[in-house]
């Protein structure tokens, strides 16, 4: 904690008075932080974890975008705003660890279950930031969705060479779906390559909207924005198709885009590869990562969830 508390006074400028881990987060540790006068909060990633690069890669390219829609855009209030080291960075990196810091957002993530009145808000965020592409004074170019799926080639080489050999939790968990997995990546695979020829309108995604990104402060405030990316609206818009929410949400969202019409090829692409993907990072965690026994138990409860809703054309975390 020491640590943490110096390389935030020395390299952020924030002398910390009180801090405290938050749990639940799947890529990063979180810290709340408490000076004398305000509350930031702290995101560290372990580059030893597997999906550590994954999550750092494109830091510099997607924290720009997101001070640009705080100053330019209704989202101001809506989502988190970056706080820049003292040499005007992005974050701070050590040997072991990339720090990023942000504004504390006060409230709690709404979860599974949202109000009438949160979907609304969502479809107002998610509209608001779909009217914004291209045409924004930032680079977009490196954060460009391209429809790759290296992910269904990594599960596919584990099935095919490492799964005979892999531990007996994870096939237990693996054996009742394996046949319906195959079957699903070989879809996505499938449908990435029809959906890289259409003519497509790219638009800002957050990628990852789901209820545990949403925070229910004074306003909903939608945070973690690691996978922002130049994609179809689709990217985002599969996060609501759970049954009760859907139809209210795209009718308030279709209110202020009404232009926009839903491509069915990339509304199931988008939904099964979020499914294989969450899969492939489940196993290569277990696999591969130095768990505790508590996380490792949380990761196969989270990889059997993800097995068992393959056949679901819905998202739902």
């Amino acid at each position: 904690m020491n640590k943490i508390k110096n390389i935030v006074k020395t390299y952020f400028g924030v002398d910390c008075t009180e801090l405290t881990e938050i749990h639940g987060g799947l890529s990063a540790m979180n810290y709340k932080i408490k000076t004398d006068s305000k509350t930031y909060f702290l995101k560290v990633y372990d580059k030893r974890k597997t999906q550590a690069s994954m999550w750092t890669e494109n830091i510099n390219y997607y924290m720009p975008i997101l001070v640009w829609l705080n100053e330019n855009t209704k989202l101001k209030g809506r989502i988190v705003r970056p706080i820049k080291t003292n040499m005007g960075d992005y974050s701070f990196d050590d040997e072991e660890n990339v720090f990023l810091l942000f504004d504390y957002i006060e409230g709690e993530p709404i979860g599974k279950t949202l109000t009438h009145g949160q979907i609304l808000e969502a479809a107002d965020i998610m509209a608001c930031l779909h009217s914004n592409g291209i045409e924004i004074p930032v680079n977009t170019e490196q954060i460009k969705e391209d429809f790759s799926v290296p992910f269904c080639f990594s599960l596919e080489h584990f099935i095919a060479e490492n799964y005979s050999t892999s531990p007996a939790d994870v096939k237990s968990i693996l054996q009742p779906s394996l046949e319906q997995l195959i079957s699903r990546n070989n879809e996505v695979k499938s449908l990435s390559e029809k959906v890289k020829l259409k003519n497509i309108k790219m638009v800002l995604c957050h990628t990852d909207a789901h209820g545990w990104n949403l925070i229910q402060s004074e306003y909903l405030v939608l945070v973690d924005w690691e996978g922002l990316k130049l994609a179809p609206a689709e990217a985002d818009l599969t996060m609501f198709t759970k049954k009760e929410y859907w139809d209210i949400f795209i009718q308030h969202y279709n209110k202020q885009r009404p232009n926009f019409i839903l491509d069915n090829d990339l509304f199931s692409f988008y939904i099964l590869r979020r499914k294989i993907e969450d899969i492939w990072a489940f196993i290569e965690g277990i696999l591969f990562n130095n768990l505790s026994d508590e996380q490792r138990e949380s990761d196969l409860t989270f990889l059997s969830k993800c097995c068992n809703t393959l056949d679901d054309l819905y998202f739902e975390l």
